[in-house]
């Protein structure tokens, strides 16, 4: 699967973009910086979600120092559907030092009715999740150094995604940050589930047959991956 990744610093261009493919994307992935883990600041209101008028799945990467306070900041909102946001499924939180800290935000995830995940970058070892995978949903690998889109592909990702799913192939994966037409096919062969890509879609002229075409070379790629 293709989820084009959003990262903009105001609810306008977000909308904006999914209204670009909501009629092809199942899913999509807004990018929340607050200038603390990462010294970028991008749109940080999740309240304001309940503008964006699509039935399409949106996953929440929070590129943050303290992911659990924005999952309770949203406690009692009146877009709150059955004790979630609308539309939401997956909160991700990035992968740092602070064990207990991810845990926390892992178990509130999960009782506030999200799926869970930690994304992690090139320069961090994969046993350093070990801890957590038996509690969360996905691992989503880091392409790029995380802070914009735009940033150079980290080819040292392709290695670290397929030591991985040799090493824990039920666990989902996503990769995400500097994918191209230069590198995609690489990427695709290394089983990963799913593939986030932001530039390469939406700074082109037609985003929509964009993801199409990403969308058609990731189905070839997995069933040639898998010999069929």
């Amino acid at each position: 699967m293709i989820i084009p990744a959003i990262l903009e610093k105001d609810l306008k261009n977000i909308i904006n973009k999914v209204d670009l493919v909501k009629d092809v994307a199942k899913t999509i992935q807004i990018d929340v910086l607050d200038n603390t883990l990462i010294k970028e600041k991008t749109f940080t209101d999740l309240n304001k979600l309940k503008n964006i008028k699509t039935d399409i799945e949106i996953i929440i990467h929070l590129m943050v120092d303290d992911p659990k306070k924005y999952i309770k900041k949203l406690n009692g909102s009146f877009i709150f559907s059955k004790g979630k946001i609308s539309n939401v499924s997956t909160f991700i939180t990035q992968l740092t030092e602070d064990k207990n800290k991810i845990m926390e935000f892992i178990k509130l995830a999960k009782n506030s009715g999200y799926r869970a995940g930690i994304s992690i970058n090139t320069d961090q070892d994969t046993f350093l999740l070990i801890p957590f995978l038996d509690k969360i949903d996905v691992i989503q690998f880091m392409g790029v150094d995380p802070g914009k889109q735009g940033n150079k592909f980290l080819p040292e990702v392709i290695d670290k995604i397929i030591d991985f799913k040799n090493k824990f192939p039920g666990v989902e994966t996503l990769v995400d940050g500097g994918i191209s037409n230069d590198n995609f096919n690489l990427v695709v062969k290394t089983g990963v589930d799913k593939v986030v890509i932001g530039s390469s879609i939406f700074n082109t002229e037609n985003p929509k047959q964009k993801f199409i075409e990403f969308s058609k070379l990731f189905e070839e790629g997995r069933k040639t991956a898998h010999g069929e």
